[in-house]
């Protein structure tokens, strides 16, 4: 009993970490596909006296002039008595971003922009980006934060079970070490529980990822974000399988290796 206990130990252990992995990997798929979804939707309006052609600023994408005969013809209608034809009306754009800046980068740009002598005025909506941008940092760091917590707390988990199977079977190594056998005939018994539980943990863990990526409630959050994501499960499997092995036969040597 304490023997399959000790297995669901170290299998749960490697599928908390392998579930941390993914999901980090996949929050921050999301987070670069809605931010890309923002950029793309976010423009900054600038009115100026001349035509803009070039700005010559490397954060600005895409220049695209605002048609405004539709609100001039609004005006004209609610004030007949004033020809807008004959009134010299300054010239609108939208400026299309290359990325989603930092407060700090938006202010700069806005700054660079009104130093230049034909723009007038420059509208960045930097309240509501602002608070856009800052959630998306705070996500970012909340969760690589907590992939690094669980993975640490995983391993070092790992490694104690290894160090009681070391004692388990400390009295086979005993006598394999006076014959000289090298370090990876010695510790075979614990690089073959290793690499069996780490074979169990992946099969569970794209069980899980499959089941988590394909309900109702993941299906719905993508659709509400409204962005084109997809998984690769078979590289998804391939990192996973990498990082499960990885894992398991680092703490395997390191528990072979150590003196206790």
């Amino acid at each position: 009993m304490n023997y399959l206990k000790s297995h669901i130990t170290l299998i749960l252990s490697l599928i908390s970490i392998l579930i941390s992995i993914f999901m980090f990997r996949t929050f921050d798929n999301i987070l670069k596909l809605y931010e890309q979804n923002i950029v793309n939707n976010y423009s900054i309006v600038v009115v100026s006296d001349s035509i803009i052609n070039n700005l010559d600023i490397p954060q600005i994408k895409k220049i695209e002039k605002i048609d405004i005969k539709e609100q001039i013809s609004a005006l004209q209608q609610k004030y007949p008595n004033i020809n807008f034809k004959n009134i010299k009306l300054p010239y609108f754009y939208n400026l299309k971003l290359n990325y989603l800046p930092s407060p700090n980068e938006l202010k700069n740009l806005k700054n660079s922009l009104l130093n230049k002598p034909f723009i007038k005025r420059v509208l960045t909506h930097s309240t509501s980006q602002t608070k856009i941008y800052n959630l998306l940092m705070l996500l970012k760091s909340i969760t690589k934060t907590f992939m690094f917590i669980t993975a640490i707390l995983g391993t070092l988990l790992i490694i104690k079970q290894l160090e009681v199977w070391k004692l388990l079977h400390s009295e086979r190594m005993y006598i394999m070490e006076l014959f000289g056998a090298p370090f990876w005939i010695k510790g075979a018994a614990l690089f073959k529980i290793a690499i069996i539980d780490s074979f169990i943990a992946i099969i569970i863990t794209l069980g899980l990822i499959y089941f988590i990526t394909n309900s109702i409630i993941f299906e719905s959050i993508i659709n509400e974000l409204n962005i084109n994501f997809k998984i690769n499960y078979l590289q998804e499997f391939g990192i996973l399988f990498i990082v499960s092995f990885a894992i398991s036969l680092i703490s395997s040597i390191i528990v072979v290796m150590s003196k206790k």
